[in-house]
């Protein structure tokens, strides 16, 4: 505020000349006093910031949908490195059917050795990375549609102001496609423990089909 930052400055030069033997004129330093409209000023003020929502359901879903993105492009990339061995066998089985001389067969067969079989690992890993794929896809996409959804939205902010709950003190936010369950967990006071809002079968009209998937892999996957 104008009038502390001028009280400690008046303060500090009275307090000079008093000990030096100057005197302070009248109002010189009542000059910082506050006035009744600035005290309902400051405290108008306060409440504004107090009941001011910075953090709301909104954002709390798009930044969710954000880490679910980051997470599917860390699986994407996962599965292209798995992808790596299956592309050196199949091009290998390319070659041998076109394989008509003898020299072709021996050149195959070195580029066969050094490829080596596909292992039990290798088959693990790509599956394990295109399941995550499509976990994160599923979160991302529904975290975001959620976002978009005013009743989830909503109900979450109004909730939230109810239960006297910061949004950005969550603790988990989760996504079950095969339920169309959206569950967020916040923490809510040392006395209250945790909350949690939840939300099934809002998000319906959100699903695309797996032909659809398909489809419009055909079209941005090249």
């Amino acid at each position: 505020m104008d009038q502390v930052n001028l009280s400690r400055t008046l303060t500090a030069g009275a307090s000079y000349y008093a000990g030096v033997g100057g005197i302070t004129p009248d109002g010189a330093v009542t000059a910082a006093q506050l006035t009744v409209q600035m005290t309902d000023a400051y405290n108008q003020a306060l409440a504004n910031v107090q009941n001011a929502t910075y953090y709301d359901a909104e954002m709390l879903l798009q930044d969710q949908a954000d880490v679910a993105l980051a997470n599917m492009s860390t699986a994407v990339d996962a599965l292209v490195s798995a992808t790596t061995t299956f592309a050196a066998v199949g091009a290998i089985a390319d070659m041998a059917a076109e394989t008509d001389t003898v020299q072709e067969q021996i050149e195959l067969q070195e580029v066969a050795s050094v490829t080596g079989d596909i292992t039990e690992a290798d088959v693990e890993e790509y599956n394990t990375a295109l399941a995550d794929v499509e976990t994160y896809a599923q979160e991302a996409g529904a975290f975001l549609a959620a976002s978009n959804n005013v009743q989830i939205t909503s109900a979450t902010d109004n909730w939230a102001a109810q239960s006297n709950v910061n949004l950005a003190s969550y603790t988990s936010v989760t996504y079950d496609a095969t339920t169309d369950l959206l569950m967020m967990e916040f923490y809510q006071s040392q006395s209250s423990g945790y909350g949690s809002v939840g939300f099934e079968g809002f998000l319906r009209d959100d699903f695309k089909t797996a032909e659809d998937i398909y489809n419009t892999g055909i079209v941005y996957g090249g």
